[in-house]
């Protein structure tokens, strides 16, 4: 089977979607599948997209730059110039495949409507199904424009409508789907991780918590810091990995800056991944709050199947997918709410019962291997688009007793 994934830019670099996309990706080649992921134009910048070829293989995964080059130009007039060449020669190419017939599905990952319409209509041409892959729920987000605010509403509420199948990432995404247009075939794939990259252990003595996120969090950011001022414990660390523009990670070092416990705060940035693994592997808690927003009760982090794969204890809050594959003090530690004296609660059990800790580490790693390996995903995916009836809703996780 020919699969193209296309939609969203910059792969083989980037964040959480395109670590979908790699992954799910190498998942669908391990079944024999052969599959080429699109890229319209690069996204980084000249200096680090230098060592980017413009197509090639990454990890088992075919991709090409349609628009010809692999990095961002600085100049206005190029960055448009190639960004026109990408979509027209992204048509070109889809169509070229499908004349030799090398095109039976076309996955989409993208957050913009304009680009459904756009990819469902060039699949539809070219006799391939569309899949839409939806791993985000816009709802009445602040901060956009109007022109935005109405393509976040006509993706959140039409997107689905028009592709052959619709993937979602959370249940309240797929409980959308399912209600609004009963006969369209969906299937839940969660967040997704490729287990044999944490198969090893940290080896830093210092204690420490860690959270890893986007620098445009900081309401979570500066939540996590508070949590950690009210512990009043120094013994412990807090180790915090973002990223993001300069302006956003200056407000991250300001509030660490403010903070009493600034010295025992320690900001990591533009980690290689090897590393992020280390510090993963290393630490005592994985912190990861989500807020009791339609968006996070519809997304469900990358940074938890990476979490989980790392075999150490998760703390987060009981919002959205947490409550299909987790369970306070069984195989998670989950606060009531995204409150700092609430996270504290939490921080505070792991500095009390550390053994307990490394039980519960255990068994996270076991959600990983159950719910979010690569391989089973692909699988998954694979009989999915190769099928053609319908598939309905999964039946959602069942844990086991609570023993603590």
């Amino acid at each position: 089977m020919h699969i193209v994934y296309v939609g969203y830019p910059g792969f083989p670099v980037g964040h959480a979607q395109v670590e979908r996309q790699k992954l799910l990706a190498r998942g669908l080649v391990a079944c024999g599948c052969e599959v080429t992921v699109l890229s319209r134009y690069g996204v980084l910048s000249q200096s680090k997209g230098a060592n980017i070829n413009p197509s090639g293989l990454y990890e088992e995964v075919r991709y090409c730059f349609t628009s010809g080059i692999a990095y961002r130009p600085d100049s206005f007039l190029l960055r448009n110039y190639y960004k026109l060449k990408g979509l027209v020669n992204e048509a070109r190419l889809l169509w070229k495949l499908r004349s030799e017939k090398k095109l039976d599905a076309v996955i989409i990952t993208t957050n913009s409507f304009y680009n459904v319409l756009f990819y469902s209509l060039l699949a539809y041409v070219c006799q391939a199904q569309s899949i839409l892959d939806n791993v985000e729920y816009w709802g009445q987000r602040q901060g956009s424009g109007l022109l935005q605010r109405i393509d976040h509403y006509l993706y959140d509420n039409h997107a689905f409508r028009f592709t052959t199948k619709v993937i979602c990432i959370s249940n309240y995404l797929l409980d959308i789907v399912l209600k609004q247009a009963p006969q369209k075939p969906v299937l839940k794939v969660p967040v997704i991780v490729d287990l044999a990259k944490f198969y090893t252990n940290g080896n830093l003595r210092e204690p420490y918590f860690l959270f890893c996120g986007s620098a445009s969090y900081f309401d979570t950011i500066r939540l996590i810091i508070e949590a950690y001022e009210l512990l009043g414990n120094t013994t412990y660390k807090l180790y915090i990995v973002s990223s993001g523009p300069k302006h956003l990670l200056d407000r991250v070092k300001q509030r660490i800056a403010q903070s009493t416990y600034q010295g025992s705060i320690q900001l990591f940035s533009e980690l290689k991944y090897d590393d992020l693994i280390l510090l993963y592997t290393s630490s005592k808690a994985l912190l990861i709050p989500l807020m009791n927003s339609e968006q996070d009760k519809a997304r469900f982090p990358h940074k938890i199947g990476e979490y989980c794969a790392s075999s150490k204890t998760i703390i987060t809050t009981k919002v959205g997918e947490i409550k299909y594959y987790f369970k306070d003090k069984y195989n998670a530690l989950i606060a009531e709410k995204a409150t700092p004296k609430c996270f504290a609660e939490k921080m505070n059990f792991i500095i009390n019962n550390p053994e307990l800790g490394e039980v519960l580490g255990e068994r996270s790693f076991a959600v990983a291997k159950q719910h979010f390996d690569h391989l089973k995903l692909g699988r998954k995916v694979y009989k999915f688009i190769s099928q053609q009836e319908e598939v309905k809703t999964p039946i959602p996780y069942q844990v086991q007793t609570i023993y603590y």
